[in-house]
C-alpha cells in the first residue's frame, strides 16, 4: 500500500558513535550543511558498539511519539563497506534511513504499511564516500534531503519490503498455562525489559508468578511505588512489554540478570 509523505524537517537521530568523538558532529554538520533548517533530535549515540539488537530496541520504543513525516535517522552498521544495503524504510508514513542490516525489525513488526527504497543515488551522497563513515557521507545526506521534502523515489530504488533484514530472535512461546521470551534490552536503571505483552497473559496479573533465573515475583504490578523500596517488582513498561526491575534500586545487578534470559510468566497453580 503506497503510503503518503509529508516531510515534517524533523530529523530523530540514533547510533553507536559515542559522544567522546565528532562523529556525531559531522553527520550533524553533513545534514545542516544541505539543509540548515533542519531540526535534529538525538535519540541516543550509547547504544553499545556494533549491538544491532540494541539499536533496533531503542528506535523501536521512539518513533511512534513522533509526528507522521518525521525522518529517524539510525546508524549502528557493522557492515559499513560491505555489500549490506542502505535503504530508506517508509513505515506508517515516518521515513527510516539505516543500514539493511536488522535495525528496523521491530518497527516492520508493528507498522501496518510499509515500502522500502534501496538508496543508490549516488547524487544524494557526500563526496568522497568513505567506505568506513556511511553515516557521515550516505545516511546523514539522505536523511537531510528527505526530511526537506525530497520524495523517497528521487533517493533510491524501491525494493520488496519482505526483502529486509530482519533479527533472528528467541520466539516468544505462549501455551495456555504460561510464557516465556527473553530480555531484549536493560535499560539505564538496570531495569529488564521484555516483549511479553497483557496479551500473551494466560491469567490476570495477580494470579501469575514471574521468574527469570533466581528471581521469583508473585504477580505483575502497576509501578514501581506497589512494592517496598527495595523489593523486585514486575510491570508493563511504557514500551508495552513486561519489564524487571526492583523499586529503587538495579535489578540487573542485584539478580544478575543479563540479555537473552528467559522471563517466564506462568499462572499459580491453586
Amino acid at each position: 500500500m503506497e503510503q503518503e509523505w509529508r516531510a515534517t524537517g524533523i530529523v530523530t537521530f540514533l547510533s553507536d558513535y559515542g559522544i567522546q568523538d565528532s562523529y556525531v558532529a559531522q553527520v550533524k554538520g553533513v545534514m545542516l550543511a544541505r539543509h540548515p533548517g533542519l531540526t535534529i533530535v538525538d535519540i541516543s549515540h550509547l547504544i553499545p558498539a556494533q549491538d544491532i539488537l540494541e539499536g533496533a530496541f531503542q528506535l523501536a520504543t521512539c518513533w511512534r511519539v513522533y509526528p507522521s513525516g518525521t525522518v529517524h535517522l539510525a546508524v549502528v552498521d557493522p557492515g559499513v563497506g560491505t555489500s549490506r544495503r542502505p535503504v530508506a524504510v517508509l513505515a506508517d508514513a515516518h521515513l527510516f534511513v539505516l543500514p539493511d542490516n536488522g535495525l528496523v525489525t521491530f518497527v516492520l513488526e508493528e507498522a501496518r504499511s510499509v515500502q522500502a527504497w534501496s538508496l543508490d543515488r549516488s547524487e544524494f551522497f557526500r563526496h568522497p564516500v568513505s567506505a568506513t563513515f556511511h553515516g557521515r557521507d550516505i545516511f546523514g545526506p539522505v536523511a537531510a534531503a528527505l526530511a526537506s521534502g525530497t520524495s523517497p523515489e528521487r533517493v533510491g530504488s524501491p525494493v520488496d519490503p519482505a526483502t529486509l533484514a530482519r533479527l533472528l530472535l528467541p520466539a516468544l512461546e505462549v501455551a495456555a498455562d504460561g510464557v516465556r521470551g527473553p530480555i531484549v534490552s536493560i535499560d539505564h536503571f538496570g531495569n529488564a525489559r521484555t516483549l511479553i505483552r497483557p496479551e500473551h497473559l494466560p491469567a490476570p496479573p495477580e494470579r501469575l508468578t514471574v521468574t527469570c533465573g533466581s528471581l521469583h515475583i508473585q504477580g505483575i504490578s502497576r509501578t514501581f511505588g506497589d512494592v517496598e523500596p527495595g523489593q523486585p517488582v514486575a510491570y508493563f513498561g511504557s514500551h508495552g512489554g513486561l519489564e524487571l526491575a526492583v523499586r529503587n534500586g538495579n535489578a540487573a545487578q542485584q539478580w544478575h540478570l543479563v540479555r537473552g534470559m528467559l522471563v517466564e510468566v506462568r499462572r499459580v497453580r491453586r
